[in-house]
């Protein structure tokens, strides 16, 4: 009976990102790896650090810090003025990536994500296998490095994540979470206010397990009743909401915006292709199929649109690339004026009848038979 309970424990594994607009930057530009890199310079060379590498860190760039000190602090560092459009279809496939995993994932910021991997049944795949086929599409579909960890609480599996940096697994096994916890610092403690840090501080609990073990009494008069309850709870890692199923899409949207009027038939193709892939790819995690593809192209003097209706729906991925592409060609042929943006829509969502479970990430596992 003991062993079926700590099966069924909650497996929550926190995905570290951090710092996530470097990683994209050295994914498009693998020549980066290894180097200080400071992201938010301006084409002046003005700007705010919106973003640096360990190494950039070690050098003393701060995030925050204006580009002009970064320079001084860091005078061999590389600066790139940072790509919002890229920074977006990154996150998105990150996004699409951990959905394939779980339909219970948080994310509360670009830099972090967490999943809740929890077996519903023995059918499914274990949380620890999971975890690293996570790590391991994220390295070979986007290039991005992640540190990750796991554990039965989100306070446990951040803290594990960060011990397991820069691209580690570290696993908390069920039961030496409150061991774990106990010897990490209060500052691993989420949204802790500057003056409660410094209360319990002056009080002399540094250690996550001096908060949970605290007289409550003279906790409560350190920060107040409440937030002393709450301090315990979570400091043992306990008294979390749980993760919350992602709802699935009315539609799904992706879209490029091309700077400057092109006119490169190869190159428009390619973009679309990549839109259609994204989206197609969006569909798989909620097991959803699409009865129309509309690909729709901005011009200068105006938009053009086309669609293709299915019946049955489709979710192959490689079916909605070739359609997406043929639909896009006449447009191109009378965008003369050039293209300034694409946008492939999937619409009519619905789920399709699965016969036999899907696999993680089934486009590795089809190449993998060639």
């Amino acid at each position: 009976m003991a062993v079926k309970s700590a099966a069924r424990s909650r497996s929550i594994l926190h995905v570290d990102l951090h710092p996530f607009l470097v990683s994209v930057e050295r994914s498009l530009d693998p020549s980066l790896r290894e180097r200080p890199v400071i992201v938010g310079a301006g084409p002046d060379g003005s700007g705010i650090v919106a973003a640096a590498s360990a190494e950039a860190k070690a050098a003393g760039v701060e995030v925050g810090q204006r580009i002009a000190a970064a320079r001084r602090a860091c005078p061999g560092g590389v600066f790139r003025p940072g790509d919002l459009d890229a920074y977006a279809r990154y996150s998105e496939d990150v996004t699409s990536i951990l959905l394939a995993a779980s339909r219970r994932v948080e994310r509360p910021s670009a830099d972090e994500a967490y999943v809740d991997l929890t077996r519903e049944d023995d059918g499914a795949i274990a949380p620890v296998a999971a975890a690293e086929a996570i790590k391991d599409e994220l390295q070979r579909r986007l290039g991005l490095d992640a540190s990750l960890g796991l554990a039965s609480s989100r306070l446990a599996a951040r803290v594990a994540s960060t011990w397991a940096r820069p691209r580690g697994l570290l696993v908390v096994l069920p039961g030496y979470e409150a061991s774990f916890l106990a010897r990490q610092g209060v500052d691993f403690l989420p949204d802790l206010p500057a003056h409660i840090e410094a209360a319990l501080e002056k009080a002399g609990l540094s250690t996550l397990g001096q908060v949970a073990g605290a007289d409550p009494a003279t906790l409560a008069e350190l920060v107040g009743e409440v937030a002393a309850a709450r301090l315990v709870d979570t400091a043992r890692g306990a008294g979390e909401e749980p993760i919350a199923v992602t709802a699935p899409p009315a539609w799904i949207q992706q879209e490029a915006v091309i700077r400057g009027a092109r006119n490169d038939r190869a190159s428009l193709s390619e973009i679309v292709e990549g839109l259609a892939l994204r989206a197609a790819r969006r569909l798989r995690p909620f097991h959803f199929a699409a009865s129309t593809i509309s690909v729709e192209v901005r011009r200068p003097d105006g938009t053009l649109r086309r669609s293709e209706s299915f019946s049955p729906p489709v979710s192959s991925e490689d079916t909605l690339r070739t359609v997406a592409a043929g639909l896009a060609a006449p447009l191109f042929d009378e965008a003369v004026a050039g293209v300034r943006g694409i946008q492939v829509r999937l619409s009519r969502l619905g789920p399709i009848d699965i016969q036999a479970p899907l696999p993680l990430f089934p486009e590795r596992r089809r190449q993998a038979r060639h």
